[in-house]
This record gives structure tokens, sequence and C-alpha cells, in this order.
């Protein structure tokens, strides 16, 4: 677990918690990072749910659920953080990522290589930047792009709050 996200819980920023473990299951479809770090929120924030509301939208049958769905429970998640919700949307993201679960275990497997090539050189400093982390940033500013180009507010909030969640990836990476 993350230092950053330790202090957003311990200091009560409960906005920050939220988008993260949102986020995190997007990064990980696993949820083994995101079952530690919503433990360690609940132990500590006793407002990080909210009473549930209907939910903006109709839930499919599971087979057509897709990329565009689990954005929509998302952004419903995001307006209505209930553990109904949030229960709902780890169902879908699972469902939906589970290509990128596997791709994610795949990766894990692999012995670290530190590739001169994913440096960013700089005169004082290196920056390393990890194909998960370069990814999410990349993905993010796509979705980001796409829903402005399209008129689609919902779209580019979630996909600055990825682009967001990439660069902070990224700058996590690079303290260790």
């Amino acid at each position: 677990m993350k230092n950053e996200y330790k202090e957003a819980v311990d200091n009560g920023n409960v906005a920050m918690v939220r988008i993260a473990l949102s986020s995190e299951l997007l990064f990980d479809p696993r949820g083994v990072s995101f079952n530690e770090m919503l433990e360690y929120a609940v132990a500590h924030l006793p407002n990080l749910f909210e009473g549930n509301k209907g939910a903006s939208y109709a839930v499919p049958p599971k087979d057509q659920w897709d990329e565009d769905f689990m954005y929509e429970v998302k952004s419903d998640l995001d307006a209505n953080f209930s553990k109904e919700k949030l229960a709902f949307y780890e169902a879908v993201v699972k469902f939906v990522g589970k290509d990128k679960a596997i791709e994610v275990e795949e990766e894990e497997a692999l012995p670290v290589v530190d590739d001169k090539d994913s440096h960013l050189e700089h005169p004082t400093r290196t920056i390393k930047i990890t194909k998960v982390s370069g990814g999410v940033a990349v993905g993010g500013a796509i979705v980001a792009t796409v829903g402005m180009c399209t008129g689609m507010t919902a779209l580019s909030i979630i996909g600055g709050a990825i682009f967001v969640g990439g660069v902070l990836l990224i700058i996590n990476d690079n303290r260790k």
C-alpha cells in the first residue's frame, strides 16, 4: 500500500480515498491491492460509505458488460460511494478486466529488467516510466480526450482521474 494513500486515509481525505479505491481496480482488476486498501480505509474512516441511492443506468445481461458499462458504473459509484455500488463495481471490473488481470499477473511474474529505453534523461535525474504506469497515464489521457471530443463530461472526468493516477504511479515508482 502506498504511503500517499495511507496519508489520505489518516488525514480523513475521504474524496481522495474513494477515487484511489475505484481507480485501483482499474489498474489491477485482480483486486488484491484493492482489498488491502479497502480494509485499511474501512478500519480508519467511519464516513467512507454513503447510503445507497438508485442507480442511474440499466444493468444489461452479464455477457454484455463492456468497458462503456464499467465506466458508467464507476461514474455512478463516484457520485454515490455506497457499499452496494462498490461491490457491484468490483464485480463488473473483475468481469470486464479479466484479460488485463491475466496481463498484470504475467507482468508480475517477469523478472525486473532495467531497460535504458524506459528512462527519460534529465541532466540531474533519470525518470523511470514502467509499462503499467505509462500505460495508465496514456490511457487516461486518451479517455479524457475522447470524452472532451464527444462532449461526454463524465468520460472526460474519469479519463482525467485515470491520467492523474498514472502520473502518481510514475511519481511513486521514482521515489523508490
